[in-house]
Parts: C-alpha cells; sequence; structure tokens
C-alpha cells in the first residue's frame, strides 16, 4: 500500500467545517493575486506534498508526524467540535466542554506551525545563525553541523519538533485560559478559514533572566462558518480577569474578525459563501 505523501497543513476536517454542503463548494479568495476561485475537495486545498516528512537516520520518514497529528488532533477533532456545538447551545460549562476548549487550544497553537512559509523560515533562520562559523567549527562539530542540515538534499524541512509536544510545552506556559465563543447574530454572517488554520500573538507573560521573552499568549481559531473562539492567558490580566463568555456578534464586529483572519492569512482564505466573500473582499477594497 502506497504511503500518502499529500500532506495538509489545515486538517481536512477543519476545512470541512468552512464547505458549503448544498453546493459541494468551499470559496476562496487569493489576496496575491486577488483572485476568487472555488474547489469541490479538501484533497489539494492547503495541502503541501511531504510537508511533513523527515529525513531521519539517512531515511525518509513519510509518517511519523502525521501519525502526531492524526492521532492527537484529526481523529479528534469531530468528537470535540460536536461538544462545542452543544456547549453553544445548552452553555452548561463541564468537564468535558473545558477539555473540549484545551485541545482547540493546543489546535490553535500549531497552526501556523504547520505551515511551509513557517517551516521555511525556521530553517532559513536556523542556517543562517550556523553558517557564518561552519568554516571556523573543529572537523567533528563542522561533520555534526553538516549532517545537521542534510536534510535539504532529502526533504524539504527539518521538521525537528513535533506538534503534540510542542502544544503540550506551550499550554503549560500559557497557564489557565479565558475563552470568547463567538457566533454571528446575522445568519447572513460567515466567519473564513485562513490557510494557517489560526493566530496567535506573544507577550510577556512569564519571569525569566531576559526580560525580553514573550511567549503565546493569545490563540484566536474560526474553528467553523458560526463559530469562532478567542483564548487568553490569565496572565495578561492584572486582578480583574475578565469571565469567559459566548457572545453573538454583531455584522461589524464579524467583519473585523475576517479582516485580522485575512491579514494573518498567507494568501489565502475560504468561505461558506460566495456572496459573503464577494461582499466582504469588496468592503475591505472600498475601505
Amino acid at each position: 500500500m502506497s504511503i500518502p505523501r499529500n500532506h495538509h497543513y489545515v486538517s481536512q476536517i477543519h476545512i470541512k467545517q468552512f464547505f458549503n454542503k448544498e453546493e459541494n463548494l468551499i470559496y476562496l479568495y487569493d489576496k496575491m493575486k486577488c483572485n476568487f476561485f472555488s474547489k469541490n475537495t479538501t484533497k489539494s486545498l492547503f495541502s503541501e506534498k511531504d510537508s511533513n516528512t523527515r529525513f531521519i537516520n539517512h531515511k525518509k520518514d513519510y509518517c511519523t508526524l502525521e501519525e502526531d497529528l492524526n492521532s492527537h488532533f484529526e481523529s479528534k477533532f469531530p468528537e470535540n467540535f460536536k461538544i462545542i456545538e452543544d456547549f453553544i447551545s445548552n452553555e452548561i460549562l463541564t468537564e468535558s466542554v473545558n477539555n473540549a476548549l484545551l485541545f482547540f487550544a493546543k489546535y490553535g497553537i500549531i497552526g501556523d506551525m504547520r505551515t511551509p512559509q513557517y517551516k521555511q523560515n525556521v530553517d532559513d533562520n536556523i542556517l543562517e545563525a550556523f553558517q557564518p562559523i561552519i568554516h571556523q567549527c573543529t572537523p567533528q562539530l563542522k561533520q555534526k553541523l553538516q549532517e545537521m542540515f542534510a536534510f535539504k538534499q532529502e526533504a524539504k524541512y527539518s521538521n525537528v519538533i513535533e506538534y503534540s509536544n510542542i502544544a503540550e510545552q506551550i499550554i503549560e506556559k500559557i497557564g489557565n485560559l479565558v475563552f470568547a465563543i463567538i457566533i454571528p447574530n446575522n445568519p447572513n454572517d460567515y466567519f473564513l478559514l485562513p490557510d494557517c488554520s489560526s493566530f496567535t500573538s506573544r507577550e510577556k507573560i512569564n519571569i525569566y533572566f531576559n526580560p525580553d521573552i514573550k511567549e503565546i499568549a493569545y490563540i484566536a481559531i474560526p474553528l467553523s462558518s458560526k463559530i469562532f473562539i478567542h483564548f487568553y492567558s490569565e496572565k495578561l490580566f492584572d486582578n480583574s480577569i475578565p469571565h469567559s463568555i459566548i457572545k453573538k456578534a454583531k455584522s461589524e464586529e464579524v467583519l473585523e474578525l475576517n479582516l485580522k483572519t485575512l491579514n494573518f492569512s498567507y494568501t489565502t482564505v475560504g468561505c461558506e459563501s460566495e456572496l459573503y466573500l464577494r461582499s466582504f473582499i469588496e468592503k475591505v477594497h472600498n475601505q
């Protein structure tokens, strides 16, 4: 059996939450090309061949990162999504709801880390840092550094992190979370899906010897066409930590969130509604 090598950097199960089920299409906009288009499948959307492939011990590893994503995130996405949907309906905060929210916070943390742009930037920065000193190293250290960058001959990216581990490490540093679940009040409003799944911002939330260190303190996930979740570290607030909320948003607020999604996306956003997407982009261009 062949090994799948088309690796998604936005999970297919996530993309499906923005699919128009009646038309069997997702509508897309490329902001770099100013181009509208659509797709009738998730298979070729937000994916890249061998994006999660590693080169370890002189062998290509096509599966480890894909299995990590599937076992810790993608296989658990539907059940946790259903829990959030039920919570929006009944507003009863249970342990299972807290666990589902924590699950999506972790999923949001790794969103950008999965993209080709992020991976290439990390590898370029590492190479740039070590390149000037390679010729000054001892033969032994030079050999180790050359082995470190040997992946460039066999794989697209180093892929040195495991998504589940890095998510656990970061969520521990973030600490307790405050959430805000946003749903459109107008049934004709829709959230957009970016080509990076989610977006984050960093602040100084922990004390280190270096006072300039910033860590992820905010996570935003357009979870579906009708659900957008903000997560804030409690460490962002002094004594007055706000309450977590479920909020119905006005059209202006939905537009503002979609503008942030468009800005954080690398090139492309997706939407369930062609009419809404075209109207939104028209408003953006007229601002």
